[in-house]
Order: structure tokens, then C-alpha cells, then sequence
């Protein structure tokens, strides 16, 4: 278990009212536990980190290279960011209410391991596994934002996996970006007879192994405990049990209440 007092909740400078609120929301609590609530400065942030604060941080580009330093220097970080289900927009499950789920990890952007949990939370969740899809044949491409991309340092991994999947296949390839499940074509609609899903590490992932359609990732994706993580296999995936995967996924993610009553120090382990 995780203990708040000895946290310190980076707040980005510049965020949307919606956002901001919650954010502010989330540091108050930290603040009356003991913690510290930082907001827009990185090297405030990296002087608590210094004196023993444990960081909790999210997709702001300005910060890779902070965790990148904090990694090496074998300081732990928290990194949050929208849940595996429940989510309030693109998504092509079922949506939650009141801001949705959030994902929480310790030393990782997504879950990197099947946790041995009961179903408790699983079953809270109008999530269902669909059979697996054997005999499709296009690949989908699911595009991470530009700030993803930013984050991660992987500017241009669009047009670098399109070549890539070129010289491995003859499959015709279906491109989608993130805008599409609210504004386009919903992500359902492209797995319909797809062979494989290829993303670096967007939720699309996780969504379409519910789905049945396997998924080729990066190692860092949650999906990857799932799929494949190697294009080159992209002719041979894989087909999974993925009922525990469910369950440890459930168990990585929290409501905002559940950040507010301290259920999520609980769940971090």
C-alpha cells in the first residue's frame, strides 16, 4: 500500500475546466493526507522527488524526461491516466459515469503483469469477452494522439508501422485515429472481419482483445499480456484465455470516489 503522505500530485498548468477540477479535486485530498499538490512547475516536482516524494504524473510530455531521470535514479513515480473500461468517450464499451474509470501504476504507464485477484471488481462491470475472431483478414491501425506520441517519443510510428506491416504482409491495412469513435467509424465496425489490431499502446488495444480480435503491441500496453508484441508474427497471432487478464485489470483502475476515499492507495499494493 501506497501512503499518500508521501506523494506529490503534479497538476499540468493550462488544463481544460473539466480536467482542472478533477485535478484540483484529486490534489486536495493528497493535501489533507499529508502530500503535496503541485501544480505546472516540473522542478518543484523534481525537488520533492529528490527529498523521498513518490511522483504521480501523467501523459504531459514535459515530464517523460523527468521519469526517465527518476528511472535511473531508481526513484518509484505513479502514473495515472483514463481506465481500461468505463471510459467516457472513445470507447467502444460500455461508458461510465461521473468522469469514468482511471488507471494507477506504480513504475509503468499500463499494467504489466496478471495480478492474482478475485473477480469482485470485474463483475461491477458490464464488460463482456467476445470468442475470438480467427478467419479475418484486414489489419487495423489504431494511431496514437499527437501528444502520445510526444510522450513517448515515437513521432512518425504511423508511417513507420505501415511500411513495416507492408513488407510483412499483403493484408490491406485500415488506419483509424483516436477522433474516430466519437466523430467516424466506431472501432467495432473496423474489427468486423479484421485479422489483427496493430497500436503502440492506445486502449483501442485492450478494447479490441475484449472484442476477440488479437492485437499486436508495444511491451509497455496492457494488451501485450494478451497479444503479441513482435510485427513480425503478424501471420501467426495469438489466442488467449483472458478472463484473469479482465480481473487484473479491474483491479488497476479506480473511480474518482475510489481516488477520493483512499481506495486506490489500497489497490496500488
Amino acid at each position: 500500500m501506497v501512503d499518500p503522505s508521501n506523494v506529490a500530485f503534479f497538476q499540468p498548468a493550462g488544463l481544460r475546466p473539466f480536467k482542472a477540477n478533477l485535478f484540483a479535486r484529486i490534489g486536495q485530498t493528497i493535501k489533507a493526507k499529508g502530500g503535496a499538490h503541485v501544480v505546472g512547475d516540473f522542478e518543484l516536482l523534481d525537488q520533492k522527488v529528490q527529498k523521498g516524494r513518490i511522483p504521480i504524473v501523467g501523459c504531459t510530455p514535459e515530464l517523460r524526461e523527468y521519469i526517465n531521470k527518476w528511472k535511473a535514479q531508481g526513484k518509484p513515480h505513479i502514473y495515472w491516466d483514463r481506465g481500461y473500461f468505463l471510459r467516457v468517450f472513445a470507447t467502444d464499451l460500455p461508458q461510465g459515469a461521473s468522469g469514468g474509470m482511471y488507471r494507477w501504476h506504480v513504475n509503468s504507464f499500463q499494467a504489466q503483469e496478471i495480478r492474482d485477484v478475485p473477480g469482485d471488481r470485474l463483475k461491477q462491470y458490464p464488460v463482456q469477452l467476445w470468442p475470438w475472431s480467427r478467419n479475418g483478414k484486414h489489419i487495423v491501425i489504431a494511431e496514437p494522439s499527437p501528444t502520445y506520441q510526444r510522450f513517448h517519443g515515437i513521432e512518425g510510428w504511423t508511417e513507420r508501422t505501415v511500411e513495416q506491416l507492408k513488407a510483412l504482409t499483403d493484408r490491406p491495412l485500415v488506419i483509424r485515429d483516436k477522433e474516430m469513435q466519437r466523430f467516424g467509424r466506431k472501432l467495432h465496425e473496423d474489427l468486423n472481419g479484421a485479422h489483427a489490431l496493430v497500436t503502440h499502446g492506445s486502449n483501442a488495444a485492450v478494447e479490441a482483445a475484449i472484442m476477440g480480435c488479437p492485437v499486436f503491441v508495444h511491451p509497455d500496453s496492457a494488451a501485450s499480456l494478451v497479444g503479441l508484441t513482435d510485427l513480425s508474427a503478424i501471420e501467426r497471432p495469438v489466442y488467449p484465455e483472458r478472463e484473469a487478464w479482465c480481473r487484473s485489470l479491474a483491479y488497476s483502475q479506480v473511480s474518482e470516489a475510489e481516488m477520493l476515499n483512499g481506495t486506490v492507495w489500497k489497490l496500488l499494493g
